[in-house]
């Protein structure tokens, strides 16, 4: 029979009665804080801070991929905007060998060079096929319609009905991955350093067509006769999508490529780089659209025929001689090589403000008031600066020894003035240590902010920031005086490394998404940028 002692039974008395008194304290400070919140102990409320916000011009953005984060997206056309001006982008990359080397053979003839750069798409439904170059339905050997994938082009700005023209030259000038003064360092390219073009290699006119999806190879060089079509390669990508294609200079190529395939240049890829330095894609004219573009799917690709020796089959005629299975024929052969655009890559912005909003709020921005727009656009564009203190203000928040419950900043959308398509997401960033701020370090873009908020009828409305951290942070350190913070649009590159604690901003911009912003000004604008602050007291 188990025995249970005294004592046993008084000791866990004792741990009960504590238990309860603890239970019934803990009710009492909880019954305690709601009647001291009550009472008007801890006072609750919001202010509005009245800030000060000026446009600056962004003199160029970097544009190589020599960083192992940088972007591999690439920006090409040209597009005027009634309020953001005038930009047109051009693209600037080495070409890199195949992986199995060069050797073209015996007796190679170009069939033709085609530089190939895919649109960024997305396949929505079906449709019936057209020629691209003509425009006419193609129909299969029946006389019926093709069905092929319809594709929409993502990532193209302006209009997209208005052509222009594409220009490519050999680039003269040596990409760098290292820094010549200093090659401990990577190089660094920005946008508006001018290249050396040698070799005009294509000229035409160009407008986006999301049908081009089949290129068309003819082969001309399969017999004596070069005059007759002997064979045509339909060439499309594994999910068809569509991608723009320039044919090239196919005398360039003999006299650079096929004629010197024993030479030095191929035996490697640096030795290939120093004598062929790579592409110059140049967008020409006034106006178009502008479209964002995946570099590491562009390739050049040489088609050509060459001689090979081959054995007949019994019964088989290789080479038209009328004797079938003969050993050690000449034959000529369909082949193709792939150059894939790679090694460093850069690019070139133009652009022209004249007579544009924009222009005047650049040039002549009211850094002591502030703007009573703000124009932030990417790809070397435009960017606001913003101060949410003066000394005297942050200095009179300390004074009132405020717990900063919440603080946002928020940017409305001047829907009087806005046009085309907005930036999806801002970012803010710390001017003067070019930092991101201490919200998005420890939360996140979740809570940080910056995506676009819509209206109720689905018209781009607002950005707001959560400044939480930075706030209380800045208030709590009586030795830090205000900073300025940097708005800008938003590019993936901006996004920190959180698991290596890089809190680095990268000048990387190549979105040419514009949005205008309500500036500070006037203060009777219910709708003007203001730092709105929750706290207790």
């Amino acid at each position: 029979m188990l025995k249970i002692s005294a004592g046993i039974i008084k000791n866990v008395g004792i741990l009960l009665l504590l238990f309860f008194a603890i239970s019934a304290c803990e009710r009492d400070i909880e019954n305690i804080g709601v009647d001291l919140i009550d009472n008007g102990a801890f006072k609750v409320g919001d202010t509005l801070v009245e800030v000060v916000a000026y446009n600056v011009n962004v003199e160029a953005s970097r544009v190589d991929n020599n960083e192992h984060n940088a972007s591999t997206l690439a920006l090409l056309g040209v597009n005027r905007n009634s309020n953001f001006g005038y930009v047109k982008a051009d693209i600037v990359s080495q070409l890199i060998l195949p992986p199995t080397g060069v050797d073209f053979g015996d007796n190679p003839v170009i069939d033709l060079v085609v530089l190939d750069i895919p649109y960024l798409s997305t396949k929505d439904s079906l449709q019936n096929a057209y020629d691209p170059e003509t425009g006419e339905e193609i129909l299969d050997d029946d006389g019926n319609k093709i069905r092929v994938p319809s594709f929409t082009i993502d990532s193209i700005y302006g209009n997209k009905e208005i052509p222009f023209q594409i220009k490519v030259n050999e680039l003269e000038t040596f990409l760098n991955v290292l820094n010549p003064e200093d090659p401990s360092k990577k190089m660094t390219y920005y946008s508006d350093k001018e290249f050396q073009k040698g070799a005009e290699l294509y000229l035409g006119d160009f407008k986006p067509n999301r049908n081009d999806t089949v290129l068309y190879v003819e082969r001309r060089y399969l017999d004596d006769d070069p005059s007759t079509v002997d064979d045509i390669d339909t060439i499309k990508s594994e999910n068809s999508s569509p991608s723009m294609k320039f044919y090239l200079d196919k005398q360039f190529f003999k006299s650079r490529f096929l004629d010197q395939q024993d030479a030095p240049y191929f035996d490697s890829n640096e030795n290939f780089v120093h004598y062929f330095k790579g592409l110059v894609v140049e967008a020409m004219g006034m106006d178009g659209s502008l479209m964002n573009l995946s570099a590491i799917q562009t390739r050049m690709t040489i088609y050509y025929t060459q001689d090979e020796i081959k054995n007949e089959a019994d019964g088989e005629d290789l080479n038209g001689n009328g004797i079938t299975g003969e050993d050690g024929v000449t034959v000529r052969s369909k082949k193709l090589m792939n150059f894939n655009v790679g090694g460093t890559r850069a690019a070139n912005y133009t652009r022209d403000y004249s007579g544009t909003p924009v222009e005047n709020a650049m040039m002549n921005p009211d850094i002591n008031n502030g703007e009573k727009e703000l124009f932030i656009q990417g790809a070397a564009g435009s960017n606001a600066m913003i101060n949410l203190f003066t000394p005297q203000s942050l200095q009179e928040l300390r004074d009132k020894n405020y717990l900063i419950n919440e603080a946002n900043l928020i940017l409305k959308v001047d829907k009087s003035l806005q046009k085309g398509k907005v930036p999806n997401q801002l970012f803010l960033y710390k001017y003067d240590s070019n930092t991101i701020l201490e919200d998005l370090q420890a939360y996140g873009f979740d809570v940080f902010g910056g995506s676009l908020v819509y209206d109720d009828d689905g018209e781009p409305d607002y950005y707001k920031f959560r400044l939480t951290t930075y706030i209380t942070k800045l208030l709590n350190d009586p030795d830090k005086g205000p900073e300025p913070l940097v708005l800008k649009s938003f590019n993936p590159t901006d996004t920190p490394n959180f698991e290596e604690h890089d809190s680095i901003v990268k000048d990387y911009s190549y979105i040419p998404k514009g949005v205008i912003l309500h500036g500070n000004l006037p203060e009777s604008d219910a709708n003007r940028l203001k730092l709105q602050i929750f706290y207790s007291k």
